[in-house]
């Protein structure tokens, strides 16, 4: 046998593989387009959303009935939250003004991060191109931008409301509360940093929930590809080495969602008081 015909032999293997073995989906760092100007987040976005629409209807329909197992649960729910965020905020009208937006942003964030790990599943168990085809939108800088900016959007416009627009602009640019004048002039510079603090904490509201989860995404695609490779080496072993990784996973869907609901109400509690 020649050199040649090795070289064709073992390319015609390494292409038989590749067309009978779906590999994992490597993840990018943004955004993948699928057909323009459609984008996994986007497909994977809508799925969500349609989930959460018939949900919502089946839980309408239930708090109109009389009785029903879903209307109790789900009032006893929305009780608990708002005596949570009324303890927070200790004011019960500015607590209902903001419960929707908040406890939207928690839910939305920890059921699309669970909802993500369902795609997973289908991803490593029934065919690994779904994962070219779906993407978590909290792995996408775009959308997490979008939450960060509604939060700084809306803590700005409670300042203003609350402290009103000229005690907000003082206590930013001409903040000269102390005694003697280098204090003053040390307290207005030190308030210009403050200002500069509404870019930093957009900044970090989104880079943290987009780093988190796309490390997430990474590690989880990076244990389904190993998933295939011992499978095929020590009999299906690795799915059960892999079990303690999705439960992890579950766990930081959680905190993620949790931190992120914390830092919107300690931004609303201080921006509704005076500095």
């Amino acid at each position: 046998m020649t050199v040649k015909q090795i070289e064709s032999n073992s390319s015609e293997v390494a292409t038989h593989a590749e067309t009978t073995h779906e590999w994992p989906h490597i993840p990018k760092i943004q955004w993948e387009q699928v057909y323009w100007p459609i984008s996994n987040t986007n497909i994977a976005t809508f799925a969500f959303f349609v989930i959460v629409l018939i949900f919502s209807i089946f839980a309408n329909r239930a708090l109109k009935k009389p009785t029903s197992k879903l209307k109790s649960a789900v009032l006893h729910l929305v009780w608990t939250l708002d005596s949570y965020m009324s303890d927070a905020f200790d004011d019960k009208k500015f607590t209902r003004s903001y419960f929707p937006l908040i406890w939207s942003f928690f839910i939305v964030i920890l059921f699309w991060n669970l909802f993500w790990l369902i795609i997973d599943w289908a991803g490593s168990s029934i065919s690994p191109t779904i994962l070219s085809y779906l993407r978590p939108f909290n792995s996408d800088l775009n959308t997490t931008l979008v939450l960060a900016s509604i939060t700084v959007i809306t803590f700005l416009w409670i300042s203003l409301k609350h402290v009103w627009v000229w005690h907000t602009l003082k206590w930013y640019l001409f903040n000269f509360h102390w005694e003697s004048i280098s204090e003053k002039f040390i307290n207005v510079f030190v308030w210009w940093l403050h200002l500069l603090s509404i870019p930093s904490t957009l900044a970090s509201l989104s880079l943290r929930l987009f780093w988190n989860i796309f490390a997430w995404v990474v590690l989880i695609w990076v244990i389904t590809y190993l998933w295939y490779f011992m499978s095929a080496n020590f009999f299906e072993i690795w799915r059960i080495i892999s079990i303690p990784f999705w439960f992890f996973e579950i766990f930081v869907a959680f905190i993620q969602a949790a931190v992120f609901m914390g830092l919107m109400i300690s931004y609303f509690k201080q921006s509704k008081t005076h500095h």
